[in-house]
């Protein structure tokens, strides 16, 4: 049964669930009890991304309404979790282990690890890039020629990087909204000349580093250095 409820409410050990929303990427957060399911909560970004969705937590929340300028009514009523008393419901874990995985600024793919149980998130992100990765990338023809890149194999070079740039070794540069270190995605071979959308064939690089590539003097020995760093990283994992 639902409370009755009004904005400035609290109720303290709500149970809470991560979930996915059909058209919106990023994984939120709604209640499983008291409130109408519909309800979203805000909720700290980092525990909504590193549990699967479906991760079950117990909060004390505020009931919150946005509103217009003008002070009409924005959306619905939605809860707020005080980060303070917010627990993890450590006796429970969903069936489907599935992940959201950034592929750009709050943008996700859902990665289903139930397979995989037990694995590392990268040793999975490197099972699942192998599987779909392709030596020669594919390409459509309008006025424009267009070669798709699958947005798993960027996931995978940035979790391999542990955001360290793969060129310099260095941290990335900031961090971005969505808190992951920013690094950019580099194919060493570009698709353009036949390079392909493959874990050996991508570098997660600083933005100083991805211009060398391209720009610098050195650009053409900088790109054989780092297919050899690759090599050599990819063969440590395995």
């Amino acid at each position: 049964m639902n409370l009755e409820f009004q904005t400035g409410d609290y109720f303290s050990g709500v149970l809470l669930a991560t979930c996915r929303d059909e058209k919106i990427s990023r994984p939120r957060v709604q209640p499983l009890e008291h409130f109408p399911a519909e309800m979203r909560v805000e909720f700290p970004r980092k525990l909504r991304e590193e549990h699967p969705i479906g991760t079950r937590f117990r909060a004390t929340v505020k009931v919150a309404q946005k509103h217009n300028s003008n002070g009409s009514l924005r959306g619905g009523p939605y809860l707020v979790a005080t980060k303070s008393s917010i627990q993890l419901e450590t006796e429970y874990s969903p069936m489907r282990q599935i992940y959201a995985i950034p592929i750009g600024d709050r943008l996700f793919e859902y990665v289903d690890e139930t397979t995989l149980t037990g694995k590392p998130a990268l040793l999975t992100l490197r099972v699942q890039a192998y599987e779909i990765a392709v030596d020669e990338v594919p390409s459509s023809r309008s006025e424009t020629v267009t070669r798709k890149r699958n947005p798993l194999i960027r996931s995978y070079a940035l979790e391999r990087s542990i955001g360290v740039c793969e060129g310099c070794d260095k941290p990335a540069p900031f961090t971005t909204r969505n808190g992951k270190p920013y690094l950019e995605v580099h194919h060493i071979v570009p698709v353009s000349n036949g390079g392909g959308d493959h874990p050996l064939n991508i570098a997660a690089l600083c933005p100083n580093c991805h211009r060398r590539t391209e720009k610098s003097q050195d650009g053409d020995e900088f790109n054989e250095k780092l297919r050899l760093k690759i090599i050599e990283i990819e063969g440590r994992i395995g």
